[in-house]
């Protein structure tokens, strides 16, 4: 049954397959014997290939316009050495508006000084020879300097060989590279006029750079030492752990450590020299600057005055111990002077002063009398307390004076003194006159008695 069925529809395919092989047979003959209907349908088909060329073309179109009216660079076609396009980027940066470039010279924009660069330039670069952009300078419209970078390469412009430019306006960066090759020319110029010796040193400690002032404070040459050599290489042996204690704490914290302190160091002949350190970060690195100042005179004087100190010192104790020794001596000399005076007086009283009491007694003139109480008198000053002190505190007073000094303390006219010193009165005047003087008392209306009498 299966194998009737089966071959049932295997005759009804077949004779369906003849149909469709006729009924194309017959389409085919109607086509070849109508000529028009042929051409209609390649007509057709060409259409609608132009219809996809030209859709293809104005997205072209449309990615061109786009790329060029909003490109980051600024771009042009130059041919026969003339702006044919230029897009806004380059529109704004060379300051014109498109008429007013169009059909201009190219060279013309370009600043007089780099014309003949540039243009070797960009002949080396459509020749392969040049693979770099090159810089140049042009002039504004405004008249103002602009830097900008360039590429060529060769393109067509109307069915014409031409030259498409791509160029960046870069005055911002050579203006900051200016600026900081500027500031860099003051900081070398400052850092070398310094006029101390200064030093710049890297986080491994190697020094980077260095000055004419540590040249010659040290004796090293920057040569051998810039970016080769590190600071722990003449820091003398005893300073080196804390000095490169501070270094690690620096970078941690630049203010954990001090930023002046002494150390010493090892110049290029070997000898040691006391320094005076300033040091810090620089900012935004792992830089630090140093300063130094030598102080190895300022050391040396300060031992010089230490040791001064210390003579000083030992002879003030000698000076002490003879002050204390001359303060003994002198207390036992005025112990002596005392003693001394004692035995005077009582020497006086008693071997001198009996006999002139007797001469006293005896028959004599008046004048002779007048001697034996002038002797008293003076006996009895040289045993006095009075004279001995006006004495010591008046030493320009004459002996006569003392003696006049201290009739008038006894209350004695100056007849009385004149006789008892064989004078004229107004020679005891004079006298007086001269002790006021001398004991100040000339401009003042003191009493001269009085006055003796303190003294006492």
């Amino acid at each position: 049954m299966n194998i009737i069925i089966s071959q049932q529809a295997t005759g009804n395919q077949r004779s369906s397959r003849v149909s469709g092989i006729k009924r194309r047979v017959a389409i085919d003959m109607k086509k070849s014997i109508d000529p028009s209907h042929r051409d209609i349908a390649l007509l057709q088909e060409r259409l609608r290939r132009e219809k996809h060329l030209m859709q293809s073309l104005r997205e072209s179109t449309d990615i061109y316009k786009t790329a060029w009216n909003q490109a980051l660079t600024g771009i042009y076609v130059s041919q026969d050495g003339r702006f044919r396009m230029i897009n806004p980027i380059a529109l704004s940066f060379m300051g014109y508006k498109l008429e007013e470039l169009v059909g201009k010279q190219s060279i013309s924009i370009i600043y007089p000084d780099d014309r003949k660069m540039a243009r070797k330039n960009a002949i080396d670069m459509l020749a392969g020879v040049r693979t770099t952009p090159y810089e140049f300078r042009i002039v504004t419209k405004q008249g103002k300097i602009c830097w900008v970078m360039e590429t060529v390469t060769s393109t067509t412009f109307k069915r014409q060989p031409a030259i498409l430019a791509n160029s960046r306006d870069i005055t911002p960066r050579i203006t900051v590279g200016e600026k900081l090759q500027e500031s860099e020319n003051i900081y070398r110029a400052i850092f070398e006029t310094t006029g101390t010796a200064t030093i710049i040193i890297e986080a491994d400690k190697t020094i980077s750079l260095l000055n004419s002032e540590f040249e010659k404070m040290t004796g090293y040459r920057r040569a051998e030492w810039e970016g080769k050599r590190k600071w722990t290489e003449y820091v003398a042996p005893n300073d080196i752990a804390r000095l490169g204690k501070y270094h690690i704490l620096r970078r941690r914290d630049p203010a954990a450590p001090p930023r002046n302190y002494e150390h010493d160091i090892i110049d290029a002949e070997g000898r040691i020299r006391h320094v005076f350190l300033t040091v810090d970060m620089i900012p935004g690195t792992k830089k630090s600057v140093a300063s130094f100042t030598d102080i190895t005179g300022w050391k040396e004087a300060e031992q010089v005055l230490k040791k001064r100190e210390r003579e000083l010192q030992i002879k003030s104790r000698s000076l002490k111990e003879l002050n204390t020794t001359l303060r003994v001596l002198l207390k036992e000399r005025e112990g002596d002077r005392e003693e001394l005076e004692e035995k005077v007086l009582s020497n006086v009283k008693a071997f001198v002063m009996p006999y002139m009491n007797k001469l006293k007694k005896s028959r004599m003139d008046s004048k002779a009398m007048a001697y034996v109480d002038i002797m008293e008198s003076n006996l009895m000053d040289i045993i006095s307390p009075f004279s001995r002190k006006i004495s010591s505190k008046y030493r320009n007073l004459t002996p006569k004076e003392i003696q006049i000094a201290n009739f008038i303390k006894e209350g004695k006219t100056s007849k009385e003194i004149a006789d008892l010193m064989n004078v004229s009165k107004s020679a005891v005047d004079i006298h007086r006159w001269r002790l006021r003087n001398k004991l100040g008392l000339n401009k003042t209306k003191a009493n001269l008695r009085s006055h003796l009498g303190s003294l006492a």
